[in-house]
């Protein structure tokens, strides 16, 4: 039956004048267009789409960007399938005594703090990530402060959902050299999926609505069978 009307559908073609086939796929476009601009958001506040398990592109990302999924919103930092984030003012230091409270607002990219080998830091994002119950982002850290010898911890999905501020959980690689590191620093970039329908049980997790970058949270871990 595919295959029957694919074979209507190229007769079809055929017979259009070629002005008009160029018209009509214009029209498509246009059309197309429309409802992602018009209807960017349902009634429950995700995110539309048109097919399912969308990878999105700039574009995309960009109007959901500017309706809140990022805030504050830079279109400077929308990369072609991605969105940089930058890192935040607090952070928190491992040490033999526990986290350390750290306040990098007082260094700057031409005095920055610098992590010694092994140092392991949480971060916050200055973003702050709204997510529709539809949209699922990864965060990967950018190539440069990778090439650093910077290493951020695998956790990296951000469930359909989330909001909030993003934990960063950031640690020096390297053997023998400090890395250096302050706020506003471009640290890395999300990257986002879109869904036709919304999770049935969207993220309103232990760590959802954070404001400030947050050690580990006791809560269900233990699978009870």
């Amino acid at each position: 039956a595919r295959e029957d009307f694919k074979k209507r559908l190229d007769d079809i073609v055929e017979q259009l004048p070629q002005g008009l086939l160029h018209r009509l796929v214009e029209d498509a476009q246009f059309f197309l267009d429309c409802i992602t601009r018009k209807n960017n958001r349902g009634n429950s506040g995700e995110a539309k789409n048109l097919l399912p398990g969308n990878v999105l592109i700039d574009r995309r990302i960009a109007e959901l960007a500017q309706n809140g999924m990022v805030e504050p919103f830079n279109p400077e930092c929308v990369q072609p399938c991605s969105y940089d984030v930058h890192l935040g003012r607090r952070a928190k230091l491992e040490t033999p005594d526990g986290f350390k409270d750290l306040d990098l607002s007082i260094y700057s990219d031409t005095c920055p703090l610098m992590m010694a080998p092994g140092c392991f830091i949480l971060g916050e994002t200055v973003e702050i990530i709204r997510l529709p119950d539809n949209v699922e982002a990864h965060l990967h850290l950018v190539s440069s402060r990778a090439r650093e010898g910077l290493q951020h911890a695998v956790s990296g999905l951000v469930d359909a959902g989330w909001q909030g501020i993003l934990t960063l959980e950031l640690k020096n690689n390297l053997r023998y050299n400090s890395i250096p590191i302050y706020q506003g620093l471009r640290i890395a970039q999300l990257t986002f999926f879109e869904y036709m329908e919304s999770a049935l049980n969207p993220y309103r997790g232990r760590y959802f609505g954070d404001t400030h970058v947050s050690t580990s949270k006791s809560g269900k871990d233990l699978l009870v069978t």
